[in-house]
């Protein structure tokens, strides 16, 4: 039986971009991850998800919006929900994906984003980062034009070394070529990353992270003796990123002792 090469993804940016239906679009599957309208974000703690699709296992993770709006009966501390994304990707992950809507003016709103994300990952994020540009038509000669009259957008494609992605501009599915150019990118980056031997975003607490995984993993199997030790790790990487884990107050100690993800 052929093995089957895992590619982890984090989904990052603003409320409303369209990370879940991006993640959704990579999976295969139409709703996996809650996609919503309006101005409450759909995703208010991290989501996983896993599919396999083309000979790859995709393993996605769904972060809340880094701007979503705080109120007293629904807070969310982004930084904490990113940082428990990042753990539970050990041994890492190959690719941030950073969400941008081709609706939105860029306001200094998206450069404080920017500068966030990278005192939580540190500037090395970017040698793993992807931009996808949502709620647009494949059109890439546009989007030079387009990132070329923004300064703040030139600056950060530039540090993705202009790795970028369009996701289409229907609501419902991801095109086929968008698919095929978000995995041509992907691959590229992994087999850059990977010849100077940084396949993975890499974090100093992702062993104590994964002691703690390994003690879910074997607690769910005894409760479940009839299944696998890989579907039993993804069972339990997807309650420790939702904040499920029977362990989540020793994950948090590791969470809160990291000012920032970077090595």
């Amino acid at each position: 039986m052929a093995i089957v090469e895992d590619r982890n993804i984090i989904f990052l940016g603003k409320l409303g971009v369209g990370k879940s239906h991006c993640g959704n679009g990579i999976l295969g599957l139409i709703n996996h991850f809650t996609s919503v309208k309006g101005w409450n974000s759909g995703t208010r703690e991290c989501e996983y998800g896993s599919a396999t699709r083309n000979g790859r296992r995709y393993r996605v993770f769904d972060t809340p919006g880094i701007n979503s709006i705080k109120d007293a009966n629904n807070t969310v501390d982004v930084k904490e929900a990113i940082t428990r994304c990042l753990l539970c990707t050990a041994p890492g992950f190959h690719a941030l994906v950073l969400a941008l809507s081709s609706d939105d003016r860029i306001t200094n709103e998206d450069v404080e984003m920017v500068k966030s994300l990278e005192k939580i990952l540190g500037k090395q994020g970017y040698e793993h980062m992807i931009l996808a540009v949502t709620k647009m038509d494949e059109d890439y000669v546009l989007l030079e034009k387009l990132i070329a009259q923004q300064d703040q957008i030139k600056s950060l494609d530039e540090k993705c070394q202009s790795r970028r992605v369009i996701f289409g501009n229907n609501n419902q599915i991801i095109p086929v070529t968008c698919l095929k150019r978000f995995d041509d990118e992907l691959e590229k980056l992994i087999v850059k990353n990977r010849l100077k031997g940084q396949e993975y975003f890499e974090h100093e607490l992702y062993a104590k992270a994964s002691r703690i995984l390994e003690k879910d993993k074997e607690d769910y199997m005894k409760k479940h003796p009839d299944v696998t030790t890989d579907f039993a790790m993804e069972e339990v990487r997807k309650e420790a990123a939702s904040g499920l884990s029977p362990r989540n107050p020793e994950l948090l100690k590791v969470i809160n002792r990291s000012c920032c993800v970077i090595l």
